[in-house]
């Protein structure tokens, strides 16, 4: 499948549910002043664990080592309260200069001028993006501004246990394939795998699963006026198909699912309950070895997600990036630490691809030729750019209010499949908790 024709309309979703209104907290007067040396010391603000902590910091080393006058102070949160943070401080026109982001959550504090656009810094020469493939670098842009620098990225996949596919003496699925042509599969696998173990995990509640369905049907999640960008019968189909999939017994009982939403190394792929289901590609080789360390049979593969149009990549592209707020005092700075953090070859073999892809075209080559990459960074880098050379990567829009939009697919999806009510209704019912989300 070529799928050539990339649909890029900036994915851009919001996590945190109930965020504070931000349309006070913006500047409004144009771009903060970029001119001046890169001196002095700056914040840098993003989530991870103390072993990514300790990355940074010695990224942070080496900026300091190409930047004498400069320095870098880190702050860092997991995820959830990094968040929290992010829209409290939003408020108060108190964000780190250089400012952890991410396409699920970047738009509001765009849309309201928290966030300075990048491109001048990008036109000077301040921020080098040519070693940053096109179809990732839009996936930090609104309305065609450049206002995250993506400096990692994630891409969901079905990925399937291929010994176990052989196992069974079923042919390989393949990046050609319809939804019917996957039901078909694992309908086929199902038949020939042993009793207990399942053909595939249940996605039917899964808003990426539905975003990568949406897509694929030709259609779009969320429009630019931040409203849903499909009708009922999108719903109510998806719905539909995974409650047949139930109903064949070919994935798993809806039961089954808070095992899906637990850790990566106890799902049902990881422990071998489930062939196939889709994952973010760092997931892959961590399904790999969970399986590989209980002695189960343990290659996984992947292939695109099925599409009904095999000119339309339904591979949602995500990214982390790093973005200057309006209220940055010291901008130069903050553009020579992006600058360098995506594009520093030695920068990129300090940070070993910690948070999502390295973008950088050099950076992966790097990452790729060092004997001290893990394995699985060389592979996740590898699928990758097998994705960017072919074309098969696309992105989607995501308002403010995803989480809540998110959590309510999947009530409605269990209270579907446990027949507590009938798709009709969950489908009004969406439609309704949704518009209030979105408001």
């Amino acid at each position: 499948m070529s799928k050539k024709s990339i649909r890029m309309t900036t994915t851009v979703a919001a996590l945190a549910a109930g965020a504070v209104a931000l349309s006070a907290c913006g500047g409004g007067s144009g771009p903060s002043d970029a001119s001046g040396a890169v001196e002095g010391t700056i914040a840098y603000g993003f989530w991870g664990t103390p072993a990514r902590a300790e990355k940074v910091d010695a990224v942070g080393d080496l900026f300091k080592e190409a930047y004498p006058d400069a320095s870098i102070k880190t702050e860092v949160a997991d995820y959830y309260a990094y968040i929290e943070r992010l829209t409290v401080r939003a408020a108060g026109n108190d964000l780190p200069c250089a400012t952890g982001t991410q396409s699920t959550f970047f738009a509001q504090y765009a849309d309201n001028g928290v966030l300075r656009p990048l491109d001048d810094l990008i036109e000077s020469g301040q921020i080098d993006v040519s070693g940053i493939p096109d179809d990732v670098l839009e996936a930090g842009q609104i309305g065609g501004e450049q206002f995250m620098i993506p400096t990692g990225t994630f891409v969901r996949l079905l990925a399937y246990n291929a010994d176990m596919v052989a196992e069974a003496g079923l042919e390989k699925p393949n990046d050609d394939m319809t939804w019917e042509d996957y039901a078909a599969w694992l309908e086929q696998l199902q038949a020939n795998l042993p009793a207990g173990v399942y053909a595939a995990e249940n996605e039917g509640g899964l808003m990426f699963t539905f975003s990568s369905w949406i897509i694929g049907h030709g259609g779009e999640v969320f429009t630019e006026d931040n409203e849903l960008g499909f009708d009922k019968e999108m719903l109510a189909d998806y719905l539909q198909y995974w409650l047949d999939l139930a109903d064949a017994g070919v994935i798993l009982p809806p039961s089954s699912i808070p095992e899906q939403n637990g850790a990566l190394e106890l799902t049902p792929m990881a422990t071998g309950a489930a062939v196939a289901g889709t994952r973010d590609i760092p997931h892959i080789y961590i399904t790999e070895q969970a399986l590989a360390g209980a002695g189960k049979p343990s290659n996984i593969e992947q292939v695109s997600i099925p599409s009904e149009d095999e000119d339309q990549s339904a591979n949602i592209l995500g990214s982390n990036g790093i973005s200057i707020p309006e209220s940055c005092d010291n901008v130069p700075t903050a553009a020579a630490w992006i600058d360098f953090f995506a594009n520093d070859v030695d920068a990129a073999l300090a940070f070993q691809s910690d948070n999502g892809i390295l973008t950088n075209t050099d950076a992966q080559d790097a990452l790729l030729e060092d004997d001290a990459t893990p394995d699985g960074v060389k592979q996740n880098v590898t699928i990758l750019r097998g994705l960017t050379e072919a074309g098969d990567l696309t992105t989607s829009r995501y308002p403010a209010g995803l989480n809540t939009i998110s959590n309510e697919l999947l009530r409605l999806y269990q209270s579907v499949a446990f027949g507590e009510m009938t798709v009709d209704a969950a489908v009004d019912a969406f439609f309704a908790s949704a518009e209030d989300a979105l408001n």
